[in-house]
């Protein structure tokens, strides 16, 4: 008995872990706040402002194509299938070197 519980619950673990890695990032799909309402999904995670990361690093991108395209790739890592409140900044900082670079945020979502 206790054999048939270790094999069932070993096999609904790598169901569940092979259902979240197949998610890709073209898959994560970018909605305007005027799309979905509160309630209408749920919340992974606040990309790049959740830790304690942020206040030393921060990713940055050399278009903002780029950096949704890491926050999609990011978001599917989490198993999250949408991206909302995103939004791209550009910064010519200290150490931008002379070009432009660009640092990109979003809450990635789960949309039923």
């Amino acid at each position: 008995m206790e054999k048939r519980i270790a094999a069932m619950s070993a096999a609904i673990s790598a169901a569940v872990l092979a259902g979240c890695s197949t998610l890709k990032a073209e898959d994560v799909k970018v909605y305007t706040p005027a799309q979905l309402r509160q309630g209408e999904y749920e919340t992974v995670a606040r990309l790049w402002v959740e830790t304690w990361r942020p206040r030393f690093w921060v990713p940055t991108y050399s278009s903002p194509k780029d950096g949704i395209e890491g926050l999609q790739d990011k978001a599917a890592a989490l198993g999250a299938n949408g991206l909302i409140n995103v939004d791209c900044y550009g910064d010519k900082g200290l150490f931008s070197f002379g070009s432009e670079s660009f640092t990109c945020y979003g809450k990635a979502i789960k949309v039923p």
